[in-house]
């Protein structure tokens, strides 16, 4: 995954060194087929493309992938100018735990979490919204933030209701597959997780 960055050591500023953002339409000119719009970060953008194989093409997985912390004042207006090109979606599902290291994982990583998921409610009120675990960290000091933020998730999951993916427990129990960086993983290693997402993405697509 070297065209994008992870930046951990940088825990001050909202802003990481470099910012990216990486959008995918998958089969924009098809019409027709269930779409799912995967909102997430590198690990996303790897796995989303074996998903739509994995369906068969069945199912496309576009993308927003992004470095973007949670409290970035642009995210939500970013998602939401996707959305509109991609116009049709039947779930989404939406992951952010690897960037804005500045937010403390109790109070402000939550304050902002709960304010994305209001954001997706509210912007697709009809469409069914999956949070997904944030995956394991071969680092035990990093992956310790990892846990506590995931530990978020569940709870905000339980408040409003909405499906969890557990991708971390699948990638923990699976730390062969784990690339030499100790965030990103072999082919095989996102191969297992599309495998996850879609199985998980047809309990809402007939």
């Amino acid at each position: 995954m070297s065209n994008y960055t992870y930046e951990f050591e940088n825990r001050n500023d909202k802003l990481e060194t470099y910012e990216w953002d990486n959008v995918w339409w998958e089969h924009a000119d098809t019409e027709g087929n269930a779409r799912v719009l995967y909102i997430g970060d590198s690990i996303s953008c790897a796995t989303r493309r074996i998903a739509t194989e994995v369906a068969e093409e069945k199912i496309f997985f576009d993308g927003f992938g992004t470095s973007k912390a949670l409290d970035n004042p642009y995210f939500a207006e970013s998602v939401k100018i996707f959305a509109r090109q991609q116009g049709k979606r039947d779930v989404i599902l939406f992951n952010n735990g690897l960037h804005g290291w500045h937010l403390n994982d109790e109070e402000e990583y939550a304050n902002a979490y709960e304010q994305m998921i209001r954001f997706l409610m509210g912007e697709f009120e009809n469409t069914p919204i999956m949070l997904l675990l944030t995956t394991h960290l071969a680092d035990a000091q990093r992956d310790k933030r990892v846990v506590a933020r995931n530990r978020v998730v569940l709870e905000l999951a339980r408040k409003y209701e909405l499906p969890v993916v557990d991708l971390y427990s699948i990638t923990k129990e699976h730390e062969d597959l784990i690339s030499a960086d100790g965030v990103h993983f072999s082919k095989e290693g996102y191969r297992l997780l599309a495998c996850k997402l879609v199985e998980r993405v047809k309990e809402y697509i007939k």
